[in-house]
């Protein structure tokens, strides 16, 4: 069963209140509303808020806030009072697939303050399945930004598709991995349509993490339900163990995804022909910040050879691109996060984590919390040059991309910056220098 996100919400991990007000701007995670009201309303706005933030990376819709971020709580019991379920229905009418959410109070500086949490959707794009209203059409595609919640960009809609291909292609792997294992001589197919079990030696193999979630029916207590197909158990029951694994290795790159844009980094490998065509696939991505100097470097192309490159591509990134290279030509330091001067508890744990990784400690990010994972993002963003250790870096860069990279929006502009500083750098540095 998915845990609660209310039970563990504390409201300190995702802004900070001083004298009544919150100190952080609406973002691409949270709303602010001063009051609660119905859904059934005939704008449906909050329709396409939730919406967008279970297309994106979930978030909070924040009630008794002003705009300005002041406190005002709640000025009477509506939300107290509300019933999921007619918040439920309004949404399956309008979306599919289902969209989860919880609604809840907590008291901040004595004030009832109501919340409204969007679960990150395990089956993007959520789309609208019914039109209400000029904020509302059929087949509208919409999506969390900062700030604001619009249809969805080109962009952010190829990486929902592009993050779908990948669990596919992951849960393809898994499968072959056990194929692998068992061995294809021992494999049989089982069809539910007519329960016609193909293979030579007629043995259903389940592996044992399957093994834990299925229950059986033991022969002589069959009961059938609804009229679905239903297992009878005849004989033992033997799980596998799989540990085998294949590795898949593809020279070239046909299809760039923002997966193989990172990872081609951490690895440090990429020929000089992808690595052009990397540097152009940026042109045309959602952002810009990703590690561009280590493409250049490995495309061996110059200033010049780049600025005519930018005057023939058509990429509605390539604007941003030119002020990058402008921007960063002459510093160094622009994505450095927090200041490590001022003394506070933040800045402490900061030069901590700097030490850390100046000693090359090994840091476990998997089960790292949010707070603490920051702190290590922004002392990677102060390291210097003769600081870093290559190969140490690259292994703690992928660690943090692959484990904590989708937690959250502002985690994943954190990461974009630690990627880009130590890449701008070691690379960068060469470039404007040649």
């Amino acid at each position: 069963m998915k845990k609660s996100f209310e039970i563990e919400f504390d409201w300190k991990d995702y802004f900070v209140v001083s004298e009544n007000y919150v100190r952080q701007k609406e973002h691409s995670e949270i709303e602010f509303k001063e009051s609660f009201h119905s859904p059934r309303h005939k704008d449906k706005k909050l329709h396409k808020w939730i919406a967008s933030f279970a297309n994106a990376n979930g978030g909070l819709i924040i009630y008794g806030v002003k705009n300005n971020g002041e406190l005002v709580g709640l000025k009477n019991d509506k939300l107290q009072d509300f019933d999921n379920k007619d918040l439920s229905q309004e949404l399956l009418d309008y979306f599919a697939p289902e969209i989860e959410f919880e609604l809840f109070i907590k008291e901040i500086n004595e004030l009832k303050i109501g919340f409204l949490y969007i679960h990150k959707s395990k089956n993007k794009p959520v789309v609208a399945i019914k039109t209400a209203n000029n904020n509302i059409q059929e087949s509208d595609i919409f999506y969390r930004y900062p700030g604001q919640s619009r249809r969805i960009s080109y962009g952010d809609l190829r990486n929902i598709i592009e993050e779908k291909h990948k669990e596919l292609n992951d849960n393809w792997l898994k499968l072959i991995n056990n194929v692998a294992t068992i061995g294809v001589e021992n494999i049989g197919l089982l069809n539910i349509i007519n329960g016609e079990l193909i293979g030579s030696k007629n043995k259903l193999l389940i592996p044992e993490e399957l093994l834990k979630k299925v229950s059986f029916i033991n022969e002589g207590k069959f009961v059938e339900k609804d009229g679905a197909p239903t297992l009878k158990l005849i004989g033992d029951v033997q799980p596998l163990d799989s540990n085998k694994i294949i590795q898949l290795v593809e020279n070239k790159y046909h299809i760039i995804t923002h997966f193989e844009l990172f990872n081609s980094f951490f690895e440090q490998e990429l020929d000089s022909d992808s690595a052009r065509e990397f540097f152009r696939r940026v042109l045309y991505e959602n952002t810009v910040y990703y590690p561009i100097y280590f493409y250049i470097s490995k495309s061996n192309l110059n200033q010049t050879q780049i600025s005519e490159l930018l005057k023939t591509e058509q990429g509605n990134k390539v604007d941003d691109m030119r002020k990058r290279f402008k921007l960063e030509k002459s510093n160094f330091s622009k994505f450095k996060i927090g200041n490590i001067t001022t003394g506070s508890d933040a800045a402490k744990k900061i030069t901590k984590a700097i030490k850390e990784l100046t000693e090359n400690k090994q840091i476990n990010f998997k089960s790292i919390s949010t707070r603490e994972l920051r702190y290590y993002i922004q002392a990677i963003t102060h390291l210097k040059e003769d600081e870093i250790n290559m190969p140490y870096i690259m292994r703690i860069l992928k660690d943090i991309y692959d484990n904590c990279f989708n937690q959250s929006g502002t985690t994943k502009s954190f990461i974009r910056k630690a990627i880009c500083h130590i890449d701008l750098i070691l690379f960068g540095k060469e470039f404007y220098e040649s």
